[in-house]
């Protein structure tokens, strides 16, 4: 199960918190994320820094709207995103998504009605204008320790 956002800090666009205080916060108010991150290990954690850099929650919404961030506005390779998408975990979450949305015809949908739009405007007004990638699986301790709202001006990011 995946938690919405219920006003966390990170999800603000200027919010202070470094990089390692907004993924304790995801990881507090999220303890299964927290969870299975500690099992899964560096792809996973990776993957919850992106959460918390781009400011989305970790719901089903918020996980749909973090792709094209991941996508466009990384330097995940696609190896990297072939070993997530074929890890149990990762593939059970999808079919939760799916299931509660209501089937895979739904979700398709869905999909191609509200977030492939979605998906396309925040590729073309957010991750199109960032100046650089983020460095998806080499964010150093420094980074971590950085303010988010000094990592966002850095790599112009503008929150959805």
């Amino acid at each position: 199960k995946r938690v919405g956002g219920c006003g966390m800090q990170f999800l603000q666009q200027d919010c202070r918190a470094t990089l390692r205080e907004g993924l304790d916060e995801l990881y507090r108010n999220a303890p299964e994320v927290a969870e299975v991150s500690e099992r899964k290990g560096k792809s996973f954690r990776d993957h919850d820094i992106t959460h918390v850099l781009f400011g989305c929650d970790t719901s089903l919404e918020g996980e749909i709207l973090l792709k094209p961030w991941i996508l466009f506005g990384t330097t995940i390779t696609m190896d990297e995103i072939k070993a997530y998408q074929a890890d149990p975990e990762v593939q059970r979450l999808n079919q939760e998504g799916i299931d509660m949305i209501g089937g895979r015809l739904k979700a398709y949908l869905l999909g191609f009605v509200y977030f492939f739009p979605l998906f396309f405007w925040i590729w073309l007004r957010r991750v199109r204008r960032m100046s650089d990638k983020w460095p998806h699986s080499e964010v150093s301790e420094e980074m971590l320790d950085t303010p988010l709202d000094q990592l966002r001006r850095d790599y112009g990011i503008q929150l959805y």
